[in-house]
């Protein structure tokens, strides 16, 4: 029999922490000396498959790769009917969580002798550098695949498009992510007490033997302190009344 699928309250919680930042950041564009700081999104979809794993990536890829498909036609400008076509849209994004979630395990497999923090900190930022290459990448080829010699707001979809595209944006894009990302993951994953194998550090047995067995420590408190007034160790009593046995 199949087992059912459980999802913690927790998982539910980041997964909506995720969403609204994607939601926020595509749907209000923040502009920055004349920079589209378009990338931070993309942060989130590399957070999500670093701390998380590669379901809680494909969640926010996903999610970027919707939002970015809907702020097409909410909120147009003169590029947005390529973006009408979910294969530049939303295809990309569904792959980049994939290429992150792979390349963070990766190196930190051929880290694996580093300290935690510091193989964290590098796979992080490895990951981060190939989600930008891979959604830069596919991005921008759709678009030219799609739309090659078309005219958007006076501009050729060709080689000066292209060109213009992997200018300075690309180069900041890379450099930023690859240094907010591993700060953000790092800080989570000891946050959240996530170990190298991406598993939640487990308390000592005695912490979660009680909560295991669904008894707080006000009661636990409470049945010793009984115990105590009865009459002392089950032990003892035990043996007194073995002791006329032996007698015998």
């Amino acid at each position: 029999m199949t087992k059912p699928i459980k999802i913690k309250t927790s998982d539910i919680a980041v997964a909506a922490i995720f969403l609204s930042l994607i939601l926020l950041f595509v749907f209000v564009p923040i502009n920055i000396f004349g920079i589209d700081i378009a990338f931070i999104p993309l942060i989130a979809i590399f957070i999500a498959a670093d701390v998380k794993g590669l379901g809680m990536g494909l969640f926010a890829g996903c999610s970027f790769g919707l939002a970015s498909l809907s702020a097409a036609f909410l909120r147009p400008n003169p590029f947005s009917p390529m973006f009408y076509n979910p294969l530049v849209s939303v295809v990309p994004r569904i792959i980049i969580p994939i290429a992150v979630y792979f390349m963070f395990k990766l190196v930190k497999k051929l880290m694996h002798k580093a300290p935690q923090e510091v193989s964290t900190f590098a796979a992080s930022s490895a990951s981060a550098i190939a989600g930008v290459l891979t959604n830069t990448t596919l991005v921008v080829s759709m678009m030219v695949a799609f739309n090659f010699g078309k005219t958007y707001g006076g501009t050729v979809i060709g080689k000066a498009f292209v060109l213009a595209l992997l200018g300075g944006n690309f180069l900041i894009e890379i450099i930023s992510c690859a240094i907010v990302t591993p700060i953000l993951c790092v800080a989570l994953r000891l946050a959240l007490k996530i170990d190298r194998r991406g598993k939640r550090t487990a308390l000592s047995t005695a912490e979660t033997a009680p909560e295991k067995a669904g008894i707080g420590a006000d009661t636990l408190e409470t049945i010793e302190g009984s115990a105590e007034k009865e009459g002392g160790d089950p032990q003892d009593e035990t043996e007194g009344e073995k002791a006329p046995e032996n007698e015998e």
